[in-house]
């Protein structure tokens, strides 16, 4: 704050020099500094000069000037305000300045006026004073430090205390992380040597597709439905102990397997069961675990398959409810199908059995079908071509039920049908007929003559599995008399899941033109196939009697050395007859499951028309008295 009776402030400016050099060494300089220097300086070019400096001073007093002095007074009168307005605003600025310092000095006059008030009262303002008066403020200490020698040492020694105390925490800390890091380095050891073993089993360890520095295995299978094959990977998670949780989320927790159950469908009599593995334990070895992952989501995939398959086939008995896929064989038996949850072992009903119905055979029967279907997948991504790879539809179902369907109906087929010329062949033998018998062969498929030897490939290996498989074939010779032969082949179709038989009278295993014709090629030659066994059974049976009816005949002809005795087929039936109205008809009809052969005996006795009839049935554990051929004879010689 500026007292009253103080001067204004007043500012001059700095002197300034004469531009003209003050000595001879400044003059030099500047001569030396121009261009050229001393050495272009002549009295000739310094007369030159100061003529040209005249003659322009000169012109610039000859030029009209009327126009220049207007503008010189407008930029003269421009300059004039400009000057003004910078002048007051330094001056502003100037007096703000001064007006700090004298604040700054009157704060500072008044704090020491406490201490030293005749030195501070000098530079304290009147107004100041006069306002709060000398001593408001003051700057002395309130009380003198009580800092002694023995404080100072226990300070030291407190501060050397805390020092050693933070040294021994950085080593405790160190001790701690060399520690932690060891078990650390355990616990990676303990990890990497499952994963290692994992990879060394056969496993697949790759990053997961989402989570890149996340490591997983992949146990799934390449050729599966995408839906299974993206999900067939699990992340190695490791545990807080070092080993390996296997995190296989999207299959679920649990572990599954296809069960199958043959009931007997009047009584509900669980007839055989597909035994269930037990539950692997949780600390098992992580290779036996991914193993496990994978059978669980290959049974998953096969029940996927199976429900599909089983929503197009109820015109073959096959009934779908969700929890269960059901196929009623036959009026007495059921298959039914289910997905099931592996807790404990359960094989209270798993009867291990044989048959034709062995549910543990069709359970490795339906997982080797889900794995040929994946090979055939194979096949077609490796050896199509791009076109017909678009062609074929990805999304068709498998034929797994349909082949389960169908290899089951052959072999019932095929054991009923064996059934039919067991009992057939018994009832035969029975009526004196010891030449006939039946036998099952391989059926024939010799090589080519000649033949080069096929290049083992993996194609080849698909067709001779492919045949060894699905190729449901059975050949069956059947042996009336040793001049007729019957041989039927029968054969199972995966697609419309029927058996069909096929009867030949040629030999397959012998040229055609060697063998000589045989009788029934005129009187009853086979038709093209039979659609079922009942067909198959009829032909045979058909067959059978004419071949007794001409073998009797002839036989009954050579012994009696009558021409007038021979066989006939007529509407009443097929027989043997002779001139003299003796007859004996022959037939075998099959009657509650039973294979009957009957021989009807008609003659003549004076007036009276008798009859007689002889059955041989096969079920029947002994046989007649007399044989068909001693019937007959006796028939035809009048002795009965």
């Amino acid at each position: 704050m500026i007292s009253n009776n103080q001067t204004p402030f007043s500012l001059r400016p700095w002197p300034t020099g004469d531009k003209k050099p003050q000595n001879l060494a400044e003059f030099i300089s500047r001569v030396n500094a121009q261009p050229g220097g001393f050495r272009d300086v002549n009295e000739a070019r310094l007369r030159r000069e100061i003529q040209e400096k005249q003659q322009e001073s000169l012109e610039d007093d000859g030029m009209d000037t009327s126009e220049g002095d207007d503008d010189d007074d407008e930029v003269e009168e421009v300059k004039g305000k400009t000057a003004l307005v910078a002048r007051e605003e330094f001056l502003k600025k100037v007096d703000f300045a001064h007006q700090s310092a004298m604040l700054a000095l009157d704060s500072i006059s008044l704090l020491l006026s406490k201490e030293i008030p005749v030195q501070a009262g000098t530079t304290l303002s009147p107004a100041l004073r006069d306002l709060v008066g000398i001593g408001t403020l003051g700057a002395s200490k309130l009380k003198e430090p009580n800092v002694t020698e023995d404080q100072i040492r226990n300070d030291l020694s407190v501060a050397t205390g805390w020092r050693v105390m933070g040294t021994n925490n950085m080593v405790d800390s160190v001790l701690a992380a060399a520690e932690r890091l060891e078990k650390e380095i355990e616990l990676e050891t303990k990890y990497w040597a499952d994963v290692l073993a994992v990879s060394d089993d056969g496993w697949t360890v790759c990053a997961l597709p989402q989570e890149p520095y996340t490591l997983g295995v992949r146990f799934g299978f390449s050729e599966s439905a995408p839906e299974f094959r993206n999900s067939s990977v699990a992340p190695l998670i490791r545990n807080d102990d070092g080993t390996i949780k296997l995190g296989v989320g999207k299959i679920g927790g649990g572990t599954q397997r296809i069960r199958i159950t043959v009931k007997n469908k009047k009584g509900g009599i669980i007839i055989d069961q597909s035994p269930l593995p037990g539950r692997i334990p949780d600390d098992a070895p992580l290779k036996d675990r991914v193993r496990e992952a994978r059978n669980t989501i290959f049974h998953q995939e096969l029940w996927y398959e199976l429900n599909r398959e089983a929503r197009v086939l109820l015109a073959h008995d096959v009934y779908y409810d969700g929890a269960a896929i059901t196929w009623r064989q036959s009026p007495d038996a059921e298959f039914i199908f289910t997905i099931e949850d592996l807790e404990e072992q359960d094989d209270t009903n798993a009867n291990f059995s044989e048959g034709i119905r062995s549910s543990t055979a069709a359970y490795c029967f339906l997982q080797f079908l889900l794995f040929q279907s994946h090979r055939q997948n194979y096949h077609k991504r490796t050896s199509l071509s791009p076109s017909a790879r678009q062609t074929d539809s990805n999304n068709a179902t498998y034929n797994i039920l349909r082949s389960f369907i169908s290899r089951f109906e052959y072999f019932r087929n095929s054991a009923d049908f064996d059934g039919h010329l067991d009992k057939l062949v018994h009832v035969l033998r029975h009526a004196g007929i010891s030449t006939s018998f039946y036998s099952v062969l391989p059926p024939p498929n010799p090589p080519a003559a000649g033949a080069p030897q096929v290049r083992h490939t993996s194609t080849t290996e698909l067709l001779w599995v492919q045949q060894l498989v699905f190729n449901l074939v059975s050949l069956y010779t059947i042996t009336i008399t040793p001049e007729v032969r019957i041989w039927c082949y029968s054969r199972g179709f995966v697609p419309s899941l029927e058996t069909y038989f096929t009867m030949s009278l040629k030999s397959p295993f012998a040229d055609n033109k060697d063998q000589p014709p045989s009788l029934l090629e005129t009187t009853y030659p086979p038709a093209d196939y039979c659609a079922n066994v009942q067909e198959a059974v009829y032909y045979i049976c058909q067959a059978t009697v004419r071949v007794l009816a001409q073998a009797i005949a002839r036989t009954a002809a050579e012994k009696l050395a009558g021409n007038d005795i021979q066989w006939s087929e007529s509407i009443s039936g097929i027989g043997i007859k002779n001139n003299n109205g003796k007859n004996a008809k022959v037939d075998i009809e099959i009657v509650d499951s039973k294979v009957v052969l009957t021989l009807k005996a008609n003659w003549q006795d004076g007036k009276a028309n008798r009859s007689r009839t002889w059955t041989w049935a096969s079920d029947d554990q002994k046989a007649e008295g007399w044989s068909m051929e001693d019937i007959v004879l006796k028939l035809m010689k009048g002795d009965l």
